[in-house]
């Protein structure tokens, strides 16, 4: 949970594309983003997938994590298409972006402290189901 502020520096780095008018800038920030992406998505997605196996099974936690992703890359390439058909100039859609990344990232940050402060989910991440009984930290 520690990555999850390099989800808003992403945000951040994205709409700093917007000032790359030189192609050795944009491949500097291309870097960093990915950089940022993948010290991001990996942990993320190991907690996802550890997460997933204890409350169901690790097939059933990756399928859902799949069509979760996929559906978000619809709806994303949605909304690209109506900003492209509305005639949105490319920085104001990379800013948007932007500023979409960084405002999930920060909601996910104060929703997991939240969450963390009344149910102690920390606690939860690596518990095991026991078999036939109701799972402890899914109670709340």
């Amino acid at each position: 949970m520690r990555v999850l502020p390099m989800g808003i520096a992403m945000g951040a780095v994205c709409m700093g594309m917007t000032l790359a008018y030189n192609i050795h800038i944009a491949y500097i920030l291309i870097v960093i983003i990915g950089a940022l992406s993948g010290y991001f998505v990996v942990p993320m997605n190991a907690l996802l997938q550890h997460r997933g196996h204890v409350l169901m099974s690790a097939g059933k936690s990756i399928a859902i994590q799949n069509f979760n992703e996929n559906l978000s890359v619809l709806l994303m390439l949605g909304f690209y298409s109506v900003l492209v058909s509305l005639d949105v100039h490319v920085n104001h859609v990379i800013l948007l972006f932007g500023f979409f990344v960084m405002a999930t990232m920060a909601m996910v940050i104060v929703r997991h402290r939240y969450n963390n402060k009344h149910h102690n989910v920390e606690a939860c991440i690596g518990e095991e189901k026991p078999v036939g009984m109701v799972h402890s930290c899914t109670e709340h």
